[in-house]
Protein backbone atom coordinates (compact mmCIF):
# COMPACT_ATOMS: atom_id res chain seq x y z
CA UNK A 1 0.00 0.00 0.00
CA UNK A 2 1.60 2.96 -1.04
CA UNK A 3 1.63 6.52 0.97
CA UNK A 4 1.41 10.01 -0.79
CA UNK A 5 4.79 11.98 0.50
CA UNK A 6 3.15 15.66 1.05
CA UNK A 7 4.02 19.13 -0.93
CA UNK A 8 2.90 22.53 -0.25
CA UNK A 9 1.00 24.62 -3.00
CA UNK A 10 1.34 28.08 -3.25
CA UNK A 11 -0.96 29.79 -1.40
CA UNK A 12 -1.62 29.25 1.89
CA UNK A 13 -5.01 29.17 3.77
CA UNK A 14 -4.71 29.39 7.46
CA UNK A 15 -6.97 28.24 10.23
CA UNK A 16 -7.65 28.73 14.52
CA UNK A 17 -7.38 24.92 15.72
CA UNK A 18 -9.25 23.93 18.35
CA UNK A 19 -7.85 22.71 21.45
CA UNK A 20 -8.95 19.08 20.84
CA UNK A 21 -7.05 18.87 17.65
CA UNK A 22 -3.76 18.11 16.69
CA UNK A 23 -1.65 20.11 14.44
CA UNK A 24 0.57 18.67 12.13
CA UNK A 25 3.34 21.17 12.72
CA UNK A 26 3.14 24.83 14.26
CA UNK A 27 1.97 26.83 11.60
CA UNK A 28 0.37 24.85 9.32
CA UNK A 29 -0.98 25.95 5.79
CA UNK A 30 -4.50 24.98 4.56
CA UNK A 31 -3.20 25.03 0.71
CA UNK A 32 -5.69 25.81 -2.09
CA UNK A 33 -4.62 25.54 -5.81
CA UNK A 34 -3.71 28.83 -7.53
CA UNK A 35 -5.65 28.10 -10.79
CA UNK A 36 -8.73 27.00 -8.54
CA UNK A 37 -11.59 28.48 -9.81
CA UNK A 38 -14.50 27.60 -7.34
CA UNK A 39 -12.78 30.02 -4.33
CA UNK A 40 -14.81 33.47 -5.26
CA UNK A 41 -16.66 32.92 -2.20
CA UNK A 42 -13.24 33.80 -0.09
CA UNK A 43 -13.18 37.21 -1.78
CA UNK A 44 -16.64 38.01 -1.01
CA UNK A 45 -17.84 40.44 2.16
CA UNK A 46 -18.44 37.50 4.14
CA UNK A 47 -20.31 39.63 7.31
CA UNK A 48 -22.75 40.00 4.46
CA UNK A 49 -24.41 36.19 5.03
CA UNK A 50 -22.50 35.12 8.21
CA UNK A 51 -22.72 35.93 11.61
CA UNK A 52 -20.07 34.30 13.48
CA UNK A 53 -21.09 33.05 17.13
CA UNK A 54 -18.57 31.86 19.89
CA UNK A 55 -17.73 27.93 20.73
CA UNK A 56 -19.52 26.54 22.95
CA UNK A 57 -16.76 27.01 26.51
CA UNK A 58 -17.81 23.86 28.85
CA UNK A 59 -19.59 20.61 28.73
CA UNK A 60 -23.15 20.36 28.81
CA UNK A 61 -24.15 18.83 32.03
CA UNK A 62 -26.40 16.42 30.26
CA UNK A 63 -23.07 14.81 28.63
CA UNK A 64 -21.76 14.19 31.66
CA UNK A 65 -22.07 10.61 32.07
CA UNK A 66 -21.41 9.81 28.69
CA UNK A 67 -18.93 8.68 26.55
CA UNK A 68 -19.31 12.01 24.54
CA UNK A 69 -18.34 13.96 27.82
CA UNK A 70 -15.72 15.33 26.21
CA UNK A 71 -17.62 17.48 23.67
CA UNK A 72 -18.78 21.17 24.47
CA UNK A 73 -22.16 21.79 23.23
CA UNK A 74 -24.13 24.23 22.79
CA UNK A 75 -26.61 24.30 25.22
CA UNK A 76 -30.00 25.73 22.84
CA UNK A 77 -30.14 23.02 20.44
CA UNK A 78 -32.82 20.57 21.01
CA UNK A 79 -31.65 16.85 21.80
CA UNK A 80 -34.21 14.28 20.00
CA UNK A 81 -32.94 11.44 21.48
CA UNK A 82 -32.27 11.58 25.34
CA UNK A 83 -28.84 12.47 26.15
CA UNK A 84 -27.22 9.45 24.29
CA UNK A 85 -26.60 9.08 21.32
CA UNK A 86 -26.83 12.94 20.57
CA UNK A 87 -29.31 14.14 18.05
CA UNK A 88 -30.29 17.50 17.83
CA UNK A 89 -31.33 20.70 16.25
CA UNK A 90 -31.46 24.42 16.79
CA UNK A 91 -34.86 26.74 17.29
CA UNK A 92 -36.20 27.45 14.51
CA UNK A 93 -36.20 30.74 15.28
CA UNK A 94 -32.07 30.94 15.85
CA UNK A 95 -31.71 29.03 12.85
CA UNK A 96 -33.21 31.80 11.07
CA UNK A 97 -31.54 34.25 12.70
CA UNK A 98 -28.37 33.54 11.08
CA UNK A 99 -29.37 33.86 7.67
CA UNK A 100 -27.31 32.15 5.09
CA UNK A 101 -24.58 30.27 6.62
CA UNK A 102 -24.95 28.58 9.73
CA UNK A 103 -22.60 28.75 12.62
CA UNK A 104 -20.72 25.53 13.38
CA UNK A 105 -22.43 25.51 17.34
CA UNK A 106 -26.13 25.46 16.11
CA UNK A 107 -25.53 22.81 12.93
CA UNK A 108 -27.74 20.04 13.65
CA UNK A 109 -25.94 16.28 14.12
CA UNK A 110 -27.18 13.05 13.50
CA UNK A 111 -24.81 10.78 15.48
CA UNK A 112 -25.81 6.75 15.50
CA UNK A 113 -23.27 6.28 18.33
CA UNK A 114 -20.27 7.22 20.20
CA UNK A 115 -18.19 10.50 18.70
CA UNK A 116 -14.91 8.96 18.63
CA UNK A 117 -12.06 10.48 19.84
CA UNK A 118 -9.38 11.18 17.21
CA UNK A 119 -6.03 12.73 15.97
CA UNK A 120 -5.40 14.45 13.19
CA UNK A 121 -1.59 13.60 13.85
CA UNK A 122 -2.37 9.98 13.81
CA UNK A 123 -6.06 9.95 11.36
CA UNK A 124 -5.45 7.81 8.09
CA UNK A 125 -7.94 7.26 4.90
CA UNK A 126 -7.50 3.87 3.39
CA UNK A 127 -8.17 3.33 -0.46
CA UNK A 128 -8.42 0.07 -1.73
CA UNK A 129 -10.70 -2.33 -3.98
CA UNK A 130 -11.00 -1.55 -7.75
CA UNK A 131 -7.77 0.75 -8.39
CA UNK A 132 -4.21 0.14 -9.50
CA UNK A 133 -2.44 1.91 -6.74
CA UNK A 134 -3.67 0.97 -3.01
CA UNK A 135 -2.85 3.80 -0.98
CA UNK A 136 -3.24 4.84 2.63
CA UNK A 137 -3.28 8.61 3.17
CA UNK A 138 -2.55 10.85 5.95
CA UNK A 139 -4.23 14.35 6.88
CA UNK A 140 -0.93 15.83 6.09
CA UNK A 141 -0.70 14.08 2.38
CA UNK A 142 -4.59 14.64 2.17
CA UNK A 143 -3.79 18.50 3.06
CA UNK A 144 -0.97 19.12 0.94
CA UNK A 145 -0.96 16.59 -2.30
CA UNK A 146 -3.94 17.71 -3.75
CA UNK A 147 -5.26 21.23 -4.32
CA UNK A 148 -8.14 22.09 -2.35
CA UNK A 149 -11.33 23.94 -2.76
CA UNK A 150 -14.48 25.83 -1.00
CA UNK A 151 -18.24 26.15 -1.98
CA UNK A 152 -21.48 25.94 0.39
CA UNK A 153 -23.18 22.98 0.72
CA UNK A 154 -26.67 22.70 2.63
CA UNK A 155 -27.07 19.44 4.39
CA UNK A 156 -30.52 18.38 5.23
CA UNK A 157 -31.34 15.08 7.47
CA UNK A 158 -33.99 12.71 5.46
CA UNK A 159 -35.69 12.92 8.53
CA UNK A 160 -36.17 16.73 8.54
CA UNK A 161 -40.13 17.41 9.73
CA UNK A 162 -40.70 13.72 10.68
CA UNK A 163 -42.67 15.04 13.63
CA UNK A 164 -44.91 16.16 11.69
CA UNK A 165 -45.08 12.78 9.17
CA UNK A 166 -45.23 11.06 12.48
CA UNK A 167 -48.69 12.64 13.49
CA UNK A 168 -50.26 11.04 9.82
CA UNK A 169 -48.56 8.11 10.27
CA UNK A 170 -46.15 6.58 12.40
CA UNK A 171 -42.62 6.02 11.00
CA UNK A 172 -39.88 4.14 12.59
CA UNK A 173 -37.69 7.65 12.48
CA UNK A 174 -37.48 9.86 16.00
CA UNK A 175 -39.08 13.02 15.73
CA UNK A 176 -37.53 15.95 13.81
CA UNK A 177 -38.41 19.19 13.70
CA UNK A 178 -38.14 21.62 11.02
CA UNK A 179 -34.44 22.51 11.33
CA UNK A 180 -32.49 19.48 10.66
CA UNK A 181 -30.94 21.64 7.73
CA UNK A 182 -27.81 23.57 7.46
CA UNK A 183 -25.23 25.40 5.53
CA UNK A 184 -22.14 25.89 5.72
CA UNK A 185 -18.84 26.53 3.50
CA UNK A 186 -16.94 23.25 3.37
CA UNK A 187 -13.32 22.89 2.09
CA UNK A 188 -11.44 19.59 1.25
CA UNK A 189 -10.34 17.95 -2.22
CA UNK A 190 -12.45 16.54 -4.86
CA UNK A 191 -12.80 12.78 -4.53
CA UNK A 192 -12.53 12.08 -7.82
CA UNK A 193 -8.72 13.57 -7.32
CA UNK A 194 -7.87 11.05 -5.17
CA UNK A 195 -9.29 8.42 -7.32
CA UNK A 196 -7.81 9.11 -10.26
CA UNK A 197 -4.12 9.49 -8.20
CA UNK A 198 -4.94 5.67 -6.93
CA UNK A 199 -5.39 4.64 -10.58
CA UNK A 200 -9.65 4.04 -10.42
CA UNK A 201 -10.26 1.25 -12.81
CA UNK A 202 -12.60 1.25 -15.55
CA UNK A 203 -16.22 0.28 -15.47
CA UNK A 204 -15.71 -2.57 -18.10
CA UNK A 205 -13.32 -4.01 -15.65
CA UNK A 206 -15.87 -3.73 -12.64
CA UNK A 207 -15.86 -0.45 -10.95
CA UNK A 208 -19.23 0.42 -10.69
CA UNK A 209 -19.42 2.27 -7.08
CA UNK A 210 -17.35 3.68 -4.48
CA UNK A 211 -18.09 3.17 -0.97
CA UNK A 212 -17.21 5.21 1.96
CA UNK A 213 -16.95 3.96 5.93
CA UNK A 214 -16.77 5.70 9.10
CA UNK A 215 -14.65 4.74 12.16
CA UNK A 216 -17.43 4.20 14.47
CA UNK A 217 -18.29 0.91 16.25
CA UNK A 218 -22.05 0.79 16.06
CA UNK A 219 -24.74 -2.53 16.57
CA UNK A 220 -25.10 -2.61 12.80
CA UNK A 221 -21.15 -2.60 11.94
CA UNK A 222 -19.49 0.72 10.51
CA UNK A 223 -21.01 3.22 9.22
CA UNK A 224 -21.10 3.12 5.45
CA UNK A 225 -22.59 4.36 2.21
CA UNK A 226 -21.51 4.32 -1.24
CA UNK A 227 -22.30 6.57 -4.72
CA UNK A 228 -22.13 5.11 -8.06
CA UNK A 229 -18.86 5.30 -9.67
CA UNK A 230 -20.31 8.14 -12.43
CA UNK A 231 -21.23 10.65 -9.63
CA UNK A 232 -18.06 10.12 -7.70
CA UNK A 233 -16.22 10.77 -11.11
CA UNK A 234 -18.39 13.50 -12.59
CA UNK A 235 -16.77 16.70 -12.20
CA UNK A 236 -19.63 18.63 -11.92
CA UNK A 237 -20.73 16.80 -8.91
CA UNK A 238 -18.11 18.44 -6.22
CA UNK A 239 -18.33 15.56 -4.01
CA UNK A 240 -15.38 16.48 -1.53
CA UNK A 241 -13.77 14.76 1.41
CA UNK A 242 -14.00 17.57 3.78
CA UNK A 243 -11.94 18.99 6.68
CA UNK A 244 -13.06 22.11 7.23
CA UNK A 245 -16.36 24.09 7.98
CA UNK A 246 -17.25 27.51 8.35
CA UNK A 247 -12.96 28.36 7.62
CA UNK A 248 -12.43 26.14 10.30
CA UNK A 249 -11.16 22.13 11.16
CA UNK A 250 -14.16 20.19 11.35
CA UNK A 251 -15.61 19.66 15.26
CA UNK A 252 -16.14 16.53 16.70
CA UNK A 253 -19.53 16.31 16.32
CA UNK A 254 -19.24 17.04 12.71
CA UNK A 255 -16.33 14.45 11.91
CA UNK A 256 -13.04 15.82 12.84
CA UNK A 257 -10.45 15.15 11.25
CA UNK A 258 -12.46 14.04 7.96
CA UNK A 259 -15.63 13.70 6.59
CA UNK A 260 -17.53 13.42 2.66
CA UNK A 261 -19.53 16.37 1.70
CA UNK A 262 -22.24 15.40 -0.98
CA UNK A 263 -24.23 18.19 -2.55
CA UNK A 264 -27.50 17.31 -3.55
CA UNK A 265 -27.61 14.18 -1.21
CA UNK A 266 -29.27 13.81 2.63
CA UNK A 267 -27.25 13.90 5.40
CA UNK A 268 -26.62 10.24 5.81
CA UNK A 269 -24.62 9.30 2.97
CA UNK A 270 -22.33 11.94 4.00
CA UNK A 271 -20.16 10.01 6.39
CA UNK A 272 -17.99 11.01 8.87
CA UNK A 273 -14.98 10.37 10.58
CA UNK A 274 -14.28 8.44 7.16
CA UNK A 275 -11.57 5.91 7.74
CA UNK A 276 -11.85 3.47 4.36
CA UNK A 277 -12.96 4.56 0.32
CA UNK A 278 -13.58 1.40 -1.53
CA UNK A 279 -14.24 0.58 -4.79
CA UNK A 280 -16.58 -2.21 -5.75
CA UNK A 281 -18.45 -3.59 -8.68
CA UNK A 282 -21.66 -3.68 -5.88
CA UNK A 283 -23.15 -0.88 -3.68
CA UNK A 284 -22.39 -0.68 -0.08
CA UNK A 285 -23.65 -3.99 2.08
CA UNK A 286 -23.71 -2.07 5.04
CA UNK A 287 -26.77 -1.93 7.21
CA UNK A 288 -27.08 1.81 7.76
CA UNK A 289 -26.93 1.59 3.80
CA UNK A 290 -28.58 -0.94 2.80
CA UNK A 291 -31.19 -1.21 5.30
CA UNK A 292 -31.57 1.82 7.67
CA UNK A 293 -31.80 4.79 5.27
CA UNK A 294 -33.78 3.31 2.69
CA UNK A 295 -37.71 4.55 1.50
CA UNK A 296 -40.47 2.08 0.41
CA UNK A 297 -43.66 2.62 -1.10
CA UNK A 298 -46.77 3.81 0.97
CA UNK A 299 -48.17 0.96 1.01
CA UNK A 300 -45.62 -0.97 2.60
CA UNK A 301 -44.91 -0.40 6.55
CA UNK A 302 -42.13 -1.59 8.80
CA UNK A 303 -44.18 -4.24 10.12
CA UNK A 304 -44.66 -5.85 6.09
CA UNK A 305 -41.11 -5.04 5.29
CA UNK A 306 -39.79 -7.20 8.16
CA UNK A 307 -42.29 -9.95 7.69
CA UNK A 308 -41.70 -10.21 4.15
CA UNK A 309 -37.45 -9.86 4.19
CA UNK A 310 -37.87 -6.60 2.06
CA UNK A 311 -35.47 -3.91 2.72
CA UNK A 312 -36.71 -1.17 5.68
Amino acid sequence: MAAFVGRRHSSPFSTSLSPLTTSPSNSHPLSSSSDDDDDEVEDDDRSNYYTPMPEPASIDPRDSNTSDNWIPRHPSLIRLTGKHPFNSEPPLSLLMSHGFLTPVPIHYVRNHGPVPQTAWSSWSIDISGLVRRPCRLSMDSLLLDFPSFQIPVTLVCAGNRRKEQNMLRQTIGFNWGPAAISTSLWRGVRLRDVLKRCGIMRTRDGALNVCFEGAEDLPGGKYGTSLSKEVAMDPSRDIMIAYMQNEELLKPDHGFPVRMIMPGFIGGRMVKWLKRIIVTTKESESYYHYRDNRVLPSHVDAELADSEGTIN
